[in-house]
């Protein structure tokens, strides 16, 4: 993919509403979906959904205020991407932004097929995708649907425990550190109490997906010593892919739902493949996730245009990864006649390329929420920001961490408002619930029956494209909102829901809690294997 051709570096946002327009009263129709205009009857009619995404975006902003007000005096580490990094990390800014780039890397794909349980049974244990069991292709049925799980041994609430709670005035607080920060909601949680099976029964913490991966991860460093997310250990197995499964085995095995059946980390290969690739092309470019952080000038995407860092040939954090490796091509290929615009990059078929960037952009949302945590904490527990020898006294970071000690609301990026929502599984399924996108015929049964799809096909290619229309009209819709009254459930009496000044992040997490937790089970998201998200 020439992706100096097809990406100028503009931000996903930009790109969208060059693309489909910027009018929220239009509909937008793509071969598989329409996103319907975002109007006051629509909202009505939604109510519940649209009531439950503004109350989990309050929830978010009161959060933040109170977290604010206890910065001065706290030295707890509370955002949970800066601890899923190991606490003997946290003494370098290089080693947090390279630990957490390898680790947003690898973080897709988290549902499994697995064999039916007699099957398993007979053959003692469960059965990972790649390794022999059922695998459905694309347009098949995906009959052996299975989460993935990790069991939190007890030894490791204690010490998580002690790191979240160092400098801190009491430890009693951080005794569930690891269940508050990875576990599932108690009342939402699959495998909890009531579901007999062994890990409820146990009474064991049991982690799911992203967040079981991200233990089992930070737990390979801490406990194993194994430094799977280093350029120089990686490069060390010279590409052999099996050699360093074998060596990492500890880092990808966890279980089924019941706490006990072991089952393989889903698409582990293609992981260690991923991990050794871009340590290869680290390796051979000279760089790093933290040097092309330092080198993006503050900036998420292509700096504003008669700006020194554009003068100085700075591209963004984001089109920098893009150019760096293959791993972070996440476009969807839409036709031209699909869009409002007729500018834009196109190759022969008349195809427009639409950046999704759904990885590229979570790095950048990762380093965003845990470098002046990271700071703030150094600052609390050094009684100053330490700077890293590597650092130049004139980076931008050194000048950007002197000001996050002393504002709590102070970012990383200087465009961070640019971030689009996070493509994934469950916030097309919120949209979906909201009325905010609307499936064909086709597509409505292909997802409601499991049916994979296949990557970068035009199904798949809709949802995401529509996913990202429909996030963005909402987010201005929320705040264009003074104060939205929606009919309460029963249709009884009104209910006045104010909305506070919602950000990207506040929409992104908001969809996708609602979509994990709160639509109907009997509501299920799209099924596609693939490494973008």
């Amino acid at each position: 993919m020439d992706v100096d051709r097809i990406y100028s570096g503009e931000s996903v946002r930009h790109s969208i509403r060059r693309l489909y327009g910027v009018r929220a009263d239009a509909p937008v129709k793509l071969p598989h979906a329409t996103v319907p205009p975002l109007t006051t009857e629509l909202v009505r009619e939604h109510a519940e959904v649209f009531d439950t995404i503004l109350k989990v975006v309050q929830e978010q902003t009161h959060r933040e205020q109170r977290d604010g007000v206890k910065t001065s005096s706290n030295t707890t580490i509370t955002g949970s991407w800066l601890l899923s990094v190991p606490p003997s990390l946290l003494h370098s800014e290089e080693e947090v932004v390279n630990y957490l780039g390898m680790l947003v890397a690898i973080d897709f794909c988290h549902w499994a097929e697995v064999r039916p349980a007699s099957v398993a049974a007979a053959a003692g244990r469960s059965v990972e995708i790649e390794e022999g069991g059922i695998v459905a292709a694309p347009g098949e049925g995906v009959t052996g649907f299975a989460g993935f799980y990790t069991v939190v041994p007890e030894e490791a609430h204690a010490a998580t425990s002690a790191v979240q709670n160092a400098g801190a005035s009491s430890s009693a607080a951080g005794s569930h550190a690891t269940k508050e920060l990875f576990a599932e909601p108690k009342d939402k949680a699959e495998g909890q109490s009531g579901s007999g099976n062994a890990a409820a029964a146990q009474d064991v913490t049991l982690l799911r997906g992203s967040a079981a991966m991200m233990f089992l991860l930070r737990r390979s460093v801490e406990v194993h010593c194994l430094p799977w997310y280093d350029i120089g250990y990686l490069n060390g197995f010279h590409g052999d892919a099996e050699a360093a499964l074998k060596a990492m085995q500890v880092c990808f095995m966890g279980c089924e739902k019941d706490g006990v059946t072991p089952l393989w980390m889903p698409c582990t290969r293609t992981r260690v493949q991923l991990l050794l690739s871009l340590a290869d092309a680290f390796a051979r470019q000279r760089t790093s996730f933290y040097q092309l952080l330092r080198e993006c000038a503050g900036y998420v995407f292509r700096p504003p245009a008669d700006t020194a860092a554009v003068r100085a040939g700075v591209r963004g954090f984001v089109p920098s990864l893009v150019r760096f490796h293959p791993r972070y091509h996440d476009f969807a290929a839409a036709s031209r006649s699909e869009a409002s615009s007729s500018s834009g990059p196109a190759d022969g078929n008349d195809a427009a390329y639409v950046p999704i960037l759904k990885l590229s952009q979570l790095t950048a949302v990762a380093l965003e929420q845990s470098l002046p945590e990271l700071w703030r904490h150094r600052c609390f527990t050094t009684a100053s920001v330490v700077t890293p020898p590597s650092v130049s006294l004139s980076s931008w970071l050194v000048e950007r961490a002197a000001v996050a000690v002393q504002c709590h609301n102070t970012g990383l990026f200087a465009d961070r408002a640019e971030l689009s929502v996070c493509c994934d599984y469950q916030i097309p399924k919120t949209l979906r619930a909201a009325g905010l996108l609307i499936y064909g015929a086709h597509l409505a049964q292909l997802v409601d029956n499991h049916i994979l799809l296949q990557p970068g096909a035009a199904e798949e290619a809709s949802i995401r494209i529509a996913t990202l229309i429909a996030a963005d009209r909402l987010l201005e819709f929320l705040n264009a909102q003074q104060g939205l009254t929606l009919p309460s459930q029963n249709a009884a009496p009104m209910t006045e829901v104010t909305c506070d000044r919602c950000s990207v992040s506040h929409m992104d997490y908001a969809l996708w809690y609602i979509g994990r937790y709160m639509v109907p089970s009997k509501a299920r998201h799209h099924l596609c294997r693939t490494i973008m998200y």
